[in-house]
């Protein structure tokens, strides 16, 4: 199918004018097999029988982090941190050693970090080894599930990790990680939503905002990409689809309409991945005229577009993993309204096209409005971008395009080193009325953030409050192109701003106290 990709000039900056980008592009389909990068499980994970999911009685889910008291290491295990990880730290040893855990259940699984340095380590439960964990990958993946079953007897029970001091033959070390383990106990009660995949900053009760952690207990469970499209097809207000692990194939598409009291979720943990199974064509999901939907905690990788939602209202993408995508990652157009894209970790974008890999995407450039909103200015308003992990994007990791009005985009973590090939900054904004505050940043290639206000009427009284970071670059911490006099977009950069080594000084136009 034909998909569209439009983008108007670049912004200009104190460093390079306006240079044309192209307009419309056709993709043609083609078939392009896919390697996923990540650790070998010689110990497959359980995956729930279809036949028994509905009378299987629901787990009581309790994750034990690396840093518990309960979790008896032996052997020289050092920490280290990375907000990635489920904590924020992991456990590591490169010597000979040990992490041990007894608890009451029927079911564990082991969370890992895996790496170019890391090596195998054997899996036993009450004594016995029950597998050989292969943790190398060529790139590190956190909070990786790298040994579950659910088959115990009831019961206290121990798991063992060791390290064997074996190798992968591209592993460059021997390394045993603990990031946690969780533990289920079958209770009489329906399936719990597993914790959120990802750690990501908690917003106050007050905000409204569905997450993975939110979501209700399973009305159907799927297993494959068909089962999920008519499942969705299916479902009505207060529907739960739960998706379980496993890899779903191709384009998944979606139109469903809950209410604000009920909505419809679709919810997978990071296990379950969608896969189209090539960068040149489809999205991962696409979403259509839909109102009151959540599709929370999955993994998309290896499509054209990530996550995509067209003409919605209401709808929330929260706690997905997004990575290895064409184009964007996350595109909100076409008048979708009151939105939410919270805490995502999005990674990997624009790797066919560095110009069009944006992160985060609002709206629709002028200069499709006539091919795609009927020649007015694509309305997608009062979008919630919050709490996401952004990194290794080809364009900026969020840019909202003018049209877009009444936005807030809050407490995101942006890095920008060895990406952004075809960006100069952070997060920039083209619409009006948007509120910027507490984001973090680090290495720009130019500008920390900025605002283009080279569309007649757009570009105004945008309003940037306690952002963090270092620019490490040769602008702006806040650049703000305006279109006439300057002053004239009403921008607010507040003086509460900490964003700092920018080689060009703190913002181009004074800041407010």
């Amino acid at each position: 199918m034909p998909l569209f990709r439009n983008r108007p000039h670049r912004t200009p900056t104190s460093r390079t004018l306006a240079r044309p980008r192209a307009y419309a592009r056709h993709a043609l389909i083609t078939a392009l097999a896919f390697t996923a990068v990540g650790v070998a499980v010689l110990a497959p994970m359980t995956v729930p029988n279809p036949g028994i999911e509905s009378a299987a009685a629901g787990p009581a889910r309790t994750i034990i982090d690396s840093s518990s008291a309960k979790i008896t290491y032996t052997g020289a295990w050092r920490s280290t941190r990375n907000s990635a990880d489920r904590g924020g730290s992991v456990r590591f040893q490169f010597s000979a050693g040990s992490a041990s855990m007894t608890f009451t259940g029927t079911s564990v699984a082991f969370i890992t970090r895996t790496t170019k340095s890391s090596g195998k380590s054997t899996v036993s439960i009450d004594g016995k080894v029950v597998a050989t964990v292969n943790a190398y990958s060529a790139r590190t993946v956190h909070q990786k599930t790298a040994f579950s079953t659910s088959s115990l007897s009831s019961g206290t029970h121990t798991i063992k990790i060791s390290r064997t001091g074996k190798k992968d033959d591209r592993s460059s070390g021997t390394n045993s990680i603990v990031d946690a383990f969780v533990v289920n106990t079958r209770t009489s009660v329906a399936p719990a939503p597993e914790p959120a995949p990802a750690p990501v900053p908690a917003l106050a009760p007050s905000t409204g905002v569905h997450r993975y952690a939110d979501c209700p207990a399973a009305t159907t469970t799927v297993y494959t990409a068909d089962e999920l499209t008519a499942a969705v097809d299916r479902a009505r207000p207060g529907t739960v689809i739960r998706m379980a692990p496993g890899t779903y194939r191709g384009q998944i598409d979606m139109h469903a309409n809950g209410t604000a009291s009920s909505p419809i979720w679709v919810c997978g943990s990071r296990d379950a991945v969608i896969n189209v199974g090539g960068i040149q064509d489809n999205h991962g999901i696409q979403v259509k005229n839909s109102s009151n939907l959540v599709i929370a905690g999955m993994t998309v990788t290896n499509s054209l577009k990530g996550i995509s939602v067209i003409s919605g209202t209401n709808v929330t993408i929260a706690d997905t993993r997004i990575d290895h995508i064409g184009y964007e990652g996350i595109h909100l157009r076409a008048f979708t309204t009151g939105s939410t894209v919270v805490g995502n970790t999005i990674s990997n974008t624009g790797k066919r096209d560095s110009s069009f890999g944006e992160g985060i995407y609002i709206g629709t450039s002028e200069n499709n409005w006539c091919a795609q909103t009927d020649c007015k200015p694509d309305r997608t308003d009062g979008t919630r971008v919050l709490s996401n992990r952004i990194s290794l994007t080809g364009a900026q990791p969020i840019e909202v395009k003018e049209g877009t009005s009444d936005g807030v985009i809050r407490d995101n973590v942006i890095d920008g080193a060895n990406a952004m090939s075809d960006a100069e900054e952070w997060v920039k904004v083209k619409g009006n009325d948007w509120t910027i505050e507490g984001n973090r940043g680090s290495n720009s290639p130019m500008h920390g953030f900025a605002v283009n206000g080279s569309v007649d009427g757009w570009g105004l009284r945008n309003t940037f409050t306690d952002n963090s970071g270092a620019v490490n670059a040769g602008g702006y911490a806040f650049f703000i192109h305006e279109k006439g006099s300057k002053g004239s977009s009403n921008t607010n950069v507040s003086c509460s701003n900490s964003v700092t080594r920018a080689s060009e000084g703190f913002s181009n136009i004074a800041c407010t106290p």
